[in-house]
C-alpha cells in the first residue's frame, strides 16, 4: 500500500494520522462508531516514533481496532511489533512473521501507573458520579482533575455535577468520557465509563498516569483506604510502555500488577486459602481488603490470580484486568 490516502474496503476502515501524538479526536471517535456499526475493522496508521494517548488506546480496544505503525516501506502492529502487510483489503500479519528485533526489555516497576476502579452505585436521584476519578487523580498528581469531555482535547472544566447530568441525558445507553489532570510527566489521562445495570449504575475508571517512581507509594495506599467503603474493586499496575498517559510505538512488555483492592461487595471463598497477605480496610458492611501483589510467594500476575481466585472473581470473565 502506498501513499497516505484514507481507505475504506469491504473489511476495514484505514485512516492515516501523520502526527507525532495521536489522541481521541471527535473525528476518530465518530469513525470508530461507524466502523463498528458497519462491521468493519478500524485501522489507524501513524508514523514510526509517534505516540498515542491512553483514551485513543481504549477506543481502539473497544472498537476491536488496530494501531498500525509505518516505518519506511514496512508496517507493524503498534502494540506487539508484529510485522504487517497490505493484503488488498486490510493490514494483516505477514505470513510466518514474528516481531523483529530482540524481545522488549525493561527494568521492573518502571513506566506509568495504571489504575482501574469499578464502583457500583444505587440508581438514585442523589447519585453524583466522578468521586473515584477525583480521588485517583489527587493520589497521582496532588490536584483535582482538570476537565472532561467526549473526546480529546476535553472541552468541559471538571464538575461532578455537570458530568453526572450529561450521563443521565444518555441513560440507559452507556456513556464513555475522557478525563484529564496534571501536567507534563505528571499528567493523567483516563476513560470513565458509566452504564445502567440490573443492580444500579456501574462506574468504571481506567486511568494512566505518571511513573511509579514519581508517586509516593503512601499516596496509592491512601487511595485504597479512601475507596475501601465504596469501590467494588481497584487494580493498580505499572506499564513500561507508558508515561503521563502517553504510549510510544516501541513494543513493550505488558503492565505488571502492583496491588488490588477487593471491595465490600465480594466475600472470600472459604475453600481458598489466603496465599497473598492482605490488609483489612473499613468495618462491617463497608469492609474491604487491600493486597500488594508486587512481592510475595509468586510473580505479580500469579499473586493477582491467587487473590482473584480467592474471591471468585476469575470465573465467567468477571475478573478485572490491569
Amino acid at each position: 500500500m502506498t501513499g497516505t490516502t484514507d481507505t475504506i474496503t469491504d473489511r476495514a476502515v484505514v485512516l492515516h494520522q501523520n502526527r507525532a501524538l495521536v489522541g481521541l479526536s471527535p473525528w476518530l471517535a465518530d469513525a470508530a462508531v461507524d466502523a463498528v456499526r458497519n462491521g468493519l475493522m478500524l485501522q489507524i496508521v501513524t508514523p514510526a516514533g509517534g505516540f498515542v494517548t491512553y483514551p485513543f488506546e481504549s477506543m481502539l480496544a473497544r472498537a476491536q481496532g488496530q494501531w498500525v505503525v509505518r516505518d519506511g516501506d514496512q508496517y507493524r502492529d503498534g502494540l506487539t511489533g508484529l510485522p504487517l502487510r497490505w493484503d488488498g483489503h486490510r493490514f494483516s500479519p505477514a505470513n510466518g512473521s514474528r516481531p523483529s528485533g530482540p524481545p522488549p526489555a525493561s527494568e521492573p516497576w518502571t513506566g506509568g501507573l495504571e489504575i482501574q476502579i469499578v464502583t457500583l452505585h444505587p440508581a438514585t436521584e442523589a447519585l453524583e458520579l466522578g468521586g473515584s476519578t477525583e480521588a485517583a487523580v489527587r493520589a497521582l498528581t496532588g490536584d483535582e482533575p482538570a476537565g472532561w469531555g467526549v473526546a480529546e482535547p476535553v472541552t468541559e472544566p471538571w464538575s461532578r455535577r455537570e458530568l453526572t447530568l450529561f450521563c443521565r441525558t444518555r441513560a440507559p445507553a452507556p456513556t464513555s468520557l475522557t478525563v484529564v489532570g496534571g501536567q507534563g510527566e505528571s499528567a493523567v489521562l483516563g476513560v470513565l465509563t458509566v452504564e445502567r445495570v440490573d443492580t444500579g449504575v456501574r462506574e468504571e475508571l481506567r486511568l494512566a498516569g505518571p511513573p511509579l517512581s514519581a508517586v509516593e507509594e503512601a499516596s496509592v495506599e491512601a487511595l485504597a483506604d479512601r475507596l475501601a467503603g465504596t469501590a467494588r474493586s481497584m487494580i493498580v499496575a505499572v506499564h513500561p510502555g507508558r508515561s503521563g498517559g502517553v504510549r510510544s510505538s516501541t513494543p513493550s512488555l505488558p503492565a505488571l500488577p502492583w496491588g488490588i483492592l477487593v471491595g465490600r461487595q465480594e466475600q472470600a471463598l472459604d475453600s481458598e486459602p489466603e496465599v497473598v497477605p492482605g490488609r483489612a480496610l473499613g468495618r462491617g458492611a463497608r469492609r474491604a481488603w487491600w493486597y500488594r501483589v508486587d512481592g510475595g510467594p509468586g510473580a505479580p500476575y500469579e499473586n493477582l490470580t491467587a487473590v482473584l481466585r480467592r474471591y471468585g472473581l476469575n470465573d465467567g470473565g468477571r475478573s478485572p484486568q490491569p
